[in-house]
């Protein structure tokens, strides 16, 4: 950017004094020229001029890479302007160390020579921090899902029965013979390789399934490139559409040896026990009539017992069923015995010896039956699919996190609606400065206009942070002796003049002679006590009162603000602490923007309190606020 330097002036004030976001002008030598409050603020000192004494070299100062402002000047002599440079930096007073997006643009005289940088500088300390965890987040969820056995994936169902894989654990090296890579670049590489006898069985039961609106759990041979056929067992479920398609997430894994050990037990039940034992299943033979059921040592292990802990019966693993799980396990049992279905299968807890609750597949089948049809000997596996399961939590997590991602979005839409009336304010009446200069009465209101919607937006914005912060996790909150007479002495005096405009009547009513103190954060005390102090003056009428008192209850200290205003409905008082929540007064001349008391709540129960309200329209409002004594 190349300007004369009368065109560029000394203008910095304002241009950029009421900007939310620091703002400066330096030399290329790394002296700094100007800076705006909130750069001032953001580097730790009271004024511009105690950081421009302070402030020498940027380059050796502030950044913590001492290259970055190589760098920095590097791109902006080859660009011309610099957007969204993020660095880590000093905040210069203290030495905290931030992490900051600067815009910038070289100015020139006319000769082209850089004559000094102007710039804005923002802190994005927490969404680097966000960014960072959530990266953490996906690498530690990639871990999980890889320690699953089997192949975990996800697909989208396209029209004409063709799919499109948009996930695939590495698990479908060892269980297919394909990278996840071909997976994902042809969604038919798996259904290909299905044998050509299990195909039209598992299109069927597939359709099925998914008209029941029901998981799928199916069992079908693989017929892999190399003429090796597996045994392939598949657990799938539908999950949230994406593009307008069905989507189907699921597990499958290679039965190949229990299949093996099944085949092997039409012919010999004691050489198909020892198979199925080397697979991981445990092994149970029943015999019905006698009440006698004989557990595998490997069966018995699987829960925590050696050999000669659990005793042959029938109900020494019933008795350790999950109470939720054991009405559908006897229910499964018996449409077996009665011949309804061609197998017992069913999917259930049992409770270890450690105390946990382990899921298990249970199959079995009769294999003798007396001459009425009884069952008489019964024959079956446990398989262990507690991390089926955890890969289903998984899931329900990730749904999960995918709802809070649409809220967010809502969140900033809202956000985006009450920061475009102010802000279409200043930038209104900002042109109608530039068009008619002067000092005259009409100009001075009109700036008192631009400063009023200035204000309202900078406080939305911070009410906005503080919002996130919360949700986040991410507030800080102190934990220390807070004496109140001080506190409220500040508030008092910060709401005075707002208070005698309004005609309301402000008045402490505690005991003077109280030395009560409360543990937490003063400066979050302060926002929360201003802010309901602020809502009584507002809101009342001329010539009304508020009542400020505080007393100790046993271990607690409860502060209450009363007001004889126009009190609120019981429906009203439901939605008071709501975000964005104003009870109609957006319709009237009361300015705000719906944080104050739900930022409030957060406030007061981060600092291990709580905050209440009683009102009758009509006779005004008590809210009560409670919190730890020191």
């Amino acid at each position: 950017m190349q300007l004369p330097v009368s065109a560029v002036g000394d203008n910095f004030s304002t241009l950029f004094a009421f900007l939310p976001i620091g703002a400066y002008r330096s030399q290329p030598d790394g002296r700094q020229l100007r800076a705006n409050p909130a750069l001032v603020r953001l580097n730790g000192y009271d004024s511009e001029a105690d950081m421009l004494r302070a402030v020498h070299n940027i380059a050796l100062e502030w950044y913590v890479l001492p290259d970055r402002r190589a760098e920095f000047m590097a791109r902006l002599e080859a660009a011309g302007t610099l957007t969204g440079f993020e660095s880590e930096v000093y905040r210069h007073k203290t030495r905290e160390r931030l992490w900051v997006s600067e815009n910038a643009h070289a100015v020139r005289d006319e000769q082209g020579q850089v004559l000094y940088y102007e710039g804005t500088v923002e802190d994005i300390t927490e969404r680097v921090a966000a960014r960072e965890a959530l990266r953490r987040s996906q690498a530690q969820l990639q871990q999980i899902v890889e320690l699953v056995p089997g192949m975990v994936y996800r697909v989208l169902v396209l029209p004409g029965g063709q799919r499109r894989a948009t996930f695939s654990s590495a698990g479908s090296r060892a269980l297919f013979g394909l990278e996840p890579e071909q997976v994902i670049a042809d969604g038919q590489a798996m259904h290909r390789l299905r044998h050509p006898e299990d195909r039209a069985r598992i299109e069927a039961e597939t359709e099925r399934t998914a008209a029941a609106g029901v998981p799928l759990h199916i069992e079908f041979r693989a017929l892999l490139d190399s003429g090796e056929v597996k045994w392939v067992q598949v657990y799938s479920a539908a999950a949230p559409p994406e593009e307008g398609y069905p989507v189907r997430v699921g597990l499958a894994f290679d039965i190949t040896a229990r299949k093996a050990a099944e085949q092997a037990l039409q012919d010999n039940s004691e050489l198909w026990k020892q198979a199925l034992e080397s697979s991981g299943d445990g092994v149970w033979d029943w015999h019905v009539q006698a009440g006698v059921q004989v557990l595998s040592p490997k069966c018995k292990a699987l829960y925590g017992f050696a050999q000669g802990e659990l005793p042959d019966t029938a109900d020494a693993l019933d008795s350790r069923t999950h109470p939720d799980d054991l009405q559908a396990m006897r229910a499964a049992r018996e449409a077996h015995f009665a011949g309804r279905t061609p197998a017992y299968i069913n999917e259930h807890r049992v409770q270890c010896t450690d105390g946990q609750w382990k899921w298990v597949l249970s199959r079995g089948i009769v294999i003798s039956r007396d001459a009425h049809g009884g069952p008489l000997r019964m024959i079956g596996t446990h398989t262990d699919i507690t991390a089926v399961h955890q890969a289903q939590t998984l899931r329900h997590e990730r749904d999960r996190a995918a709802a809070a991602d649409l809220a967010k979005s809502q969140f900033l839409s809202r956000v985006s609606h009450e920061l475009r009336t102010p802000l279409n304010a200043i930038l209104g009446f900002a042109q109608l400065l530039d068009m008619q200069p002067g000092d005259g009465e009409r100009q001075r209101g009109w700036l008192r206009q631009v400063l009023a919607s200035g204000a309202h937006l900078l406080a939305l914005v911070d009410d906005i942070l503080d919002l996130s912060a919360v949700q986040t996790g991410q507030l800080r909150v102190a934990q220390e002796a807070v004496p109140l007479r001080p506190v409220l002495a500040e508030v008092m005096a910060m709401l005075a003049s707002s208070a005698a405009a309004a005609g309301v009547w402000v008045f402490d009513d505690s005991d003077p002679a109280a030395t009560l103190s409360v543990r937490g954060d003063r400066k979050r005390l302060v926002q929360v006590l201003s802010n309901l102090l602020s809502n009584a003056i507002k809101y009342n009428g001329h010539g009304g009162w508020v009542r400020v008192q505080a007393e100790q209850h046993d271990d607690d200290i409860e502060l209450r603000v009363a007001d004889n205003g126009p009190g609120l409905s019981e429906a009203q008082r439901a939605r008071l602490f709501q975000p964005f929540e104003r009870l109609e007064a957006q319709r009237g001349t009361v300015a705000g923007t719906g944080l104050g008391l739900a930022l409030a709540r957060q406030f007061t129960e981060a600092m291990g309190g709580s905050i209440g309200v009683a009102s009758e329209p009509g006779v005004g409002s008590v809210f009560s606020l409670r919190l730890p004594a020191a």
